[in-house]
C-alpha cells in the first residue's frame, strides 16, 4: 500500500508554518483550537470545504450532561455503559460524564444560546437509553448548528487561530515515529503545512454508505490519512446507524432526530400495528442498534422501504422540533398530521484512530479527536447525545496533552518528496466506482452482516484501490474515493475478524454476544489487527 497519494516536493512547494494544525472544523476541532490558542499556540485550522461545514453542524438531538437537580454523573455513566453493549471504555466514560458539565457550561459562558426553561434554566430534553433528561439543546432541534456558530465565533476573535477553507489534506509527514505536519491540496496546488503538533478532527464515514445522515465530506479521509502514516485504529467494525431519517423516495436520508421519540413519538410498521413493545422493555427509546434492528426486521416482515414514526402524538411539535418540522413540510410531510417515512441509515463511527485519553496516537505529535478518533467510550453502541460532549471534552484535553509537552523542531532540515503515476482514470469512472462502493457497504456491511457478504466486500475493496493506489490525487473526487475504498476496506476486515453480534455490529452467522470477543479490536499498517 502506497504511503502518499499525491506527488509533492517539500522543498519546492510553498510552506505555511505552524505551531498546531488542526484538520477539521467540527466541536472537537474547534474546540481543541481554542483551547490551544488560549495557551498561546499559534493555531491554523484547514477544512476541505467551509468552516461551517462539518457533522456538528447538522447534529440535532443535543449534548448529553448531567446537569439536571435530578441527576448525577454517576447516572450518565451508567446509561454509556449500558448502551455500549459492555464494550465502552469505563475510564474514558468516567471523563467525559465529569468533565462533561462544565464543558457545557464553558461554551454557555462564552455565548453559546441554549434554550431555557421560563424560569431561566437549561431546558433538559430526554433520548434513547437516558434515564433522565439530560440533552441539552438550542433552538428545539439545531443545537448543531449553534454549538458550530458559537465555536466558530469565539475562534474568529482569537488572533493565535487563523483558518485556510476549500484545502484537502492529502498525505501525513512523518519519519522515525514523529509527525511534522502535512501536504494538502489547496486551489489546485500542493502545499506544504509545517506544524509541531498535527490534529486530526476530520468527523466520520457515513458517506462510504448509500443511505447516510451525514455531510457530503465523511468519507473517512483522516482515518485513511492516519492509517497511511502508521496510525493504529480500533473498534472499526463498529458503525451506527440512526434508527430514524425520513424515507422519501427523491429527498436525501434526512435525519428525524431520536428527541422526537423522546417528546413521546411512535414507531408503526406499514400495516399499522406499534412493534418497539415487543422488542425491548425501553420500547422507543431502547438503544439505537435496537431500534434500528427492529425497523429492519419490521421493513423485511412487510415487505416495504419503510416503517412510520408517528409525531402527531406530541402537543405543539412544530415549535419544539422547527428545523425538522419546516424540512419534513418542504419534502410534502405535515408532522403535525400525518405519520412519517422513516428507515435506518449511517450516521456515527464509534471506531477510529486509536487514541488515549489526551488525544495522543501511537504517533509521536500526532492527535486525534471527536468522531475520528477512538478512545472506547463509545462502546459498540454510542449512547445518544454523547457525541457532541466528547468532541468538547477530548478537543479539550487533546490541546491540553499539546501544551503540556515541548514543543519539538517542526521539521527544520527534513525534506519529503513523493513521485506517483500520472492519473489515467476519469472522473465517470469515480462516480461510478463510488456509487458502486456506496450501496455495497449498504447491502454487505449493513445493519445485519455474514461471513461470505464482509469477505466479497471486502475482496471488492481491495480491487478496487490497488486500480487506483498509484495513480496520483489531483483533484478532491479522487482523494475521496481513495478514502472511500480504504476505510471500507478497513471496516470489513474488521468486521470479518468480529465473530459475534454485539451493539451496532450484527453478525448473522454469529448473532449472539460472545464473552471471548469482550475487547476492542486494534489495526495498524504494518502489524494487522490484534485485540486489546
Amino acid at each position: 500500500m502506497e504511503t502518499y497519494w499525491t506527488s509533492f516536493d517539500t522543498k519546492t512547494a510553498p510552506c505555511i508554518s505552524t505551531d498546531v494544525l488542526v484538520i477539521g472544523s467540527g466541536a472537537a476541532g474547534l474546540q481543541a483550537a481554542w483551547s490551544a490558542a488560549e495557551a498561546g499556540r499559534r493555531v491554523l485550522v484547514v477544512v476541505r470545504d467551509e468552516l461551517a461545514d462539518s457533522n456538528t453542524a447538522k447534529a440535532q438531538g443535543g449534548i448529553a450532561a448531567a446537569l439536571g437537580h435530578d441527576d448525577d454523573p454517576r447516572l450518565h455513566f451508567h446509561d454509556t455503559l449500558v448502551a455500549g453493549a459492555g464494550l465502552t471504555d469505563e475510564t474514558m466514560a468516567e471523563i467525559v460524564v465529569t468533565e462533561g458539565p462544565g464543558a457545557v457550561l464553558d461554551l454557555l459562558h462564552h455565548g453559546a444560546r441554549f434554550d431555557r426553561n421560563p424560569d431561566g434554566t437549561l431546558a433538559l430534553g430526554r433520548e434513547g437509553c437516558h434515564s433522565r433528561n439530560r440533552i441539552v439543546h438550542a433552538n428545539g432541534d439545531s443545537t448543531g448548528a449553534e454549538v458550530s456558530r458559537a465555536l466558530r465565533e469565539i475562534t474568529g476573535k482569537e488572533s493565535r487561530i487563523k483558518s485556510l477553507e476549500h484545502c484537502y489534506v492529502t498525505d501525513l509527514l512523518v519519519k522515525q515515529g514523529t509527525c511534522y505536519g502535512a501536504m494538502a491540496l489547496h486551489e489546485g496546488n500542493m502545499v506544504h503545512l509545517k506544524a509541531h503538533d498535527v490534529v486530526i478532527a476530520t468527523g466520520g464515514v457515513g458517506r462510504l454508505f448509500a443511505h447516510t445522515t451525514n455531510p457530503e465530506g465523511a468519507t473517512g479521509s483522516g482515518i485513511a490519512l492516519a492509517y497511511r502514516a502508521g496510525a493504529e485504529l480500533m473498534d472499526m467494525e463498529f458503525v451506527q446507524f440512526h434508527p430514524t431519517a425520513l424515507a422519501l423516495p427523491g429527498h436525501p436520508s434526512f435525519l428525524v432526530s431520536e428527541a422526537v421519540r423522546g417528546a413521546g413519538a411512535l414507531l408503526y410498521n406499514t400495516r399499522g400495528e406499534r412493534f418497539m413493545p415487543g422488542y425491548h422493555p425501553m420500547k422507543e427509546l431502547a438503544p439505537r442498534d435496537v431500534v434500528a434492528r427492529a425497523i429492519a426486521t419490521e421493513m423485511k416482515h412487510c415487505g416495504s422501504d419503510h416503517v412510520l414514526l408517528d409525531a402527531t402524538v406530541i402537543d405543539r411539535v412544530e415549535q419544539k422540533f422547527p428545523m425538522i418540522y419546516k424540512t419534513l413540510k418542504e419534502y410534502g410531510v405535515d408532522m403535525k398530521k400525518e405519520r412519517i417515512p422513516i428507515a435506518p441509515a449511517a450516521h456515527y463511527m464509534m471506531g477510529g484512530i486509536r487514541t488515549d485519553a489526551w488525544g495522543r496516537t501511537n504517533i509521536n505529535h500526532l492527535y486525534a479527536c471527536g468522531e475520528a478518533a477512538c478512545t472506547g467510550l463509545q462502546g459498540a453502541n454510542r449512547l445518544a447525545s454523547n457525541s457532541l460532549l466528547e468532541g468538547l471534552v477530548f478537543g479539550r484535553r487533546t490541546a491540553q496533552a499539546i501544551c503540556n509537552e515541548r514543543q519539538p523542531e517542526a521539521g527544520e532540515g527534513l525534506e519529503w518528496r513523493s513521485a506517483l503515476a500520472a492519473c489515467t482514470t476519469t472522473p465517470e469512472q469515480w462516480a461510478e466506482d463510488r456509487k458502486a462502493a456506496q450501496e455495497r457497504m449498504s447491502r454487505q456491511l449493513g445493519i445485519a452482516r455474514d461471513q461470505e457478504d464482509i469477505q466479497e466486500a471486502r475482496n471488492c475493496f481491495a480491487a478496487r484501490l490497488a486500480q487506483y493506489e498509484k495513480e496520483t490525487a489531483t483533484t478532491y473526487e479522487l482523494l475521496d474515493l481513495k478514502s472511500q475504498l480504504l476505510v471500507s476496506w478497513l471496516i470489513a476486515g474488521a468486521a470479518l475478524e468480529r465473530q459475534e453480534s454485539r451493539g451496532a455490529h450484527y453478525r448473522l452467522d454469529f448473532p449472539k454476544p460472545r464473552e471471548c470477543w469482550r475487547h476492542h479490536s486494534v489495526e495498524e499498517r504494518e502489524g494487522g489487527m490484534a485485540h486489546a
